[in-house]
This record gives C-alpha cells, sequence and structure tokens, in this order.
C-alpha cells in the first residue's frame, strides 16, 4: 500500500506459493506495510481471518484506519493535502511546509537540531563558540528522544485501548511518500518529487477506493499493537499461519518504533520452534541462521531479487537472496 521499509510487495507472490491450504487463521506477526496479505487473491480469502499486527502503533493506526477506506478516502478529501506532482500539484514549498508540520504534529520536532547543524557548517564561528553550540546540539538531540518516547507512548496507550486517528493515518502516510522510499518517518527528512509524473501520496489515496483493495481492507479481522511473543501467544493453533518478517540480521537500528535488538531474534526463535501452528520465515541468510533453524529439520527455500532499499537515482539496483524458512513440507 505504501512504501516501508523491510515492505515485502515485490517477493509477495513468491511468499503466497508456500503459505499452507486449510489454515482458520493468517497472522502477519510484523505485519508493517502488510504487503503479504494486500497481494493476495482478493477472491481466494487465506483464511477465515486475518490478523494485522505491528509493534508501531502508527502503522496499527493505519490500518485500522484503512479498515473503513472509503470513510479514510473521504476524510483525506476533505483536508485538502498539497501534493509534489500530477494534475493538482501544489508548489514545493506548500508540499514541504506540510511535511514538517506533520511532524511536528506526530514527534517531537527536528527544526532546532536542524538549525543548529547548520550554525555549525559556517566556518567563521570561534571554536568556543562552537562547543557551546556542539553542547546545545547534543542536548536538542536529547531532549528530541525523550520527547519522541512520551509522544509514542501516548499514541500507543491509545491505539492499545482500540481508539483511531484519522489524522495521524493521514499525516504518517504524506511522511511515509514524501520522503526517500524505506526511510524511517521519525527521522526522515523531506524528498522532492515534484519532477515526477504522479504523488505517492495521490497513488495511496486513490487505492483506498480500489475494490479489490476495499474487500481486502474489509476481510481485515483485527489489527494488534503487541509484540511478537504476546501475538503469537493469542493466535497460535495447529490452524494458524504465522508469517513472520523481523527486522533482518545486523539491520535492526534501519527500523523506528520497533523494539527489536539482537537478542530478540533468539527469543523470536524460541517462540517458533515451540508453536503449534505452522510458520514462514523471512531472511537474509548469515553465520548462525543455519544453527538457529537447521536445513534438516525446517524447509528452507531461496529467491534472488532487487533490494527495493538500493533504488537510489543514478545507482545500479543490488540483488540479495531472500531465505524462506518454514516449519512445515509446502
Amino acid at each position: 500500500m505504501i512504501p516501508y521499509i523491510g515492505g515485502k510487495q515485490r517477493m509477495a507472490p513468491w511468499i503466497h506459493s508456500f503459505i499452507p491450504s486449510g489454515i482458520e487463521t493468517y497472522v502477519e506477526v510484523f505485519g508493517g506495510a502488510f504487503w503479504v496479505y494486500m497481494k493476495s487473491d482478493v477472491d481466494n480469502p487465506l483464511a477465515k481471518q486475518h490478523i494485522y499486527n505491528d509493534f508501531n502503533p502508527y502503522m496499527v493506526n493505519l490500518y485500522r484506519c484503512a479498515s473503513n477506506p472509503k470513510q479514510l478516502s473521504k476524510f483525506i478529501d476533505s483536508k485538502n493535502v498539497p501534493l509534489q506532482s500530477g494534475e493538482n500539484k501544489s508548489p514545493l514549498d506548500e508540499c514541504r511546509k506540510f511535511f514538517y508540520q506533520c511532524k511536528d504534529d506526530m514527534f517531537a520536532s527536528t527544526f532546532a537540531i536542524t538549525t543548529l547543524r547548520k550554525i555549525l557548517e559556517d566556518k567563521s564561528i570561534v571554536k568556543k563558540e562552537r562547543k557551546a553550540l556542539n553542547e546545545t546540539l547534543d542536548f536538542a538531540r536529547k531532549r528530541r528522544t525523550e520527547v519522541n518516547g512520551q509522544i509514542s507512548e501516548k499514541f500507543g496507550e491509545k491505539i492499545k485501548a482500540g481508539r483511531k486517528d484519522q489524522m495521524a493515518a493521514m499525516q504518517y502516510v504524506f511522511l511515509l511518500t514524501n520522503c526517500f522510499s524505506g526511510a524511517a518517518a521519525v527521522e526522515a527528512t523531506f524528498t522532492d518529487d515534484s519532477k515526477k509524473n504522479s504523488s505517492k501520496f495521490a497513488a495511496f489515496h486513490k487505492k483506498l477506493n480500489d475494490e479489490g483493495n476495499v474487500r481486502r481492507f474489509k476481510n481485515i479481522t483485527a489489527c494488534e499493537n503487541m509484540s511478537f511473543e504476546e501475538v503469537i501467544a493469542k493466535y497460535d493453533s495447529p490452524t494458524t499461519y504465522f508469517y513472520c518478517d523481523p527486522p533482518y540480521w545486523n539491520t535492526e537500528d534501519y527500523y523506528s518504533l520497533h523494539g527489536f535488538g539482537r537478542e530478540e531474534h533468539f527469543q523470536l526463535m524460541d517462540c517458533l520452534h515451540n508453536m503449534k501452528g505452522k510458520f514462514s520465515l523471512s531472511y537474509y541468510d548469515f553465520d548462525g541462521l543455519n544453527d538457529m533453524y537447521p536445513k534438516d529439520q525446517y524447509k528452507w527455500e531461496t529467491k534472488e531479487f532487487v533490494k527495493a532499499s538500493g533504488a537510489r537515482d543514478g545507482e545500479a539496483q543490488s540483488i540479495g537472496e531472500e531465505v524462506l524458512i518454514m516449519n512445515y513440507q509446502p
């Protein structure tokens, strides 16, 4: 639906080919942009119930709001959102201003840090003044981190209570569609896409009115904001299938608002080894992966894909080999 770090838009058809039949509950443990589900055959539901889960409350809120897609679409219509490109193109400065207003509304403002950094780049500033500015910059960074945490916790409490916020959903999508593809919204900066023929935000808006997507959204049973341990414990059964797409090994810091570090790979392994249901797990291969999921005990499939995160202007896209590990024979 939207650009999001680790998104499986290109890989979804391949992953679908290994989803077992006869399951009653389909769960995406690390839902992200929910591409595997959203790319499924709308006329052949994957299961009787479909569960979205993500630790990031802003993504959970987005999919809760999108579960009534036409209502969210009407809300967006009422806000006259500035677009960088397309028929209803707005001035670029207006788009940039709205982008940073969304950041200010949703997270701690980055304005003070950006301003200080520009001052520090001025080589005419004497050393003593520069030291004071560096100290101020360090304070601003720490304070922003504290406030970001407070805002996330407060918003997360709202989401865990079952509430949803259409304004936050719209603003979050605007951030994700107006920065470099795959960037984390908390740290993202505005990207000039004004020379492109179409707007990513407008494309998302259009998807909300696509009848196939409307049916998929309405087939979502629940949008959970849980840790992987919690959602697996809640839905585990012999007729449940879990698709797991955790942050990849050594890329954990690329993500924001997720709470997943090195130890969590092993905690996830323990959950998967002991579950009643079926799972498939996405990774890139790394030293030690076979020790965690031995090939003589688990089914491994591999396929090369272009890495979307490597899609930079003027540079060749890099290729990665995706590993899909299963506790069943497809």
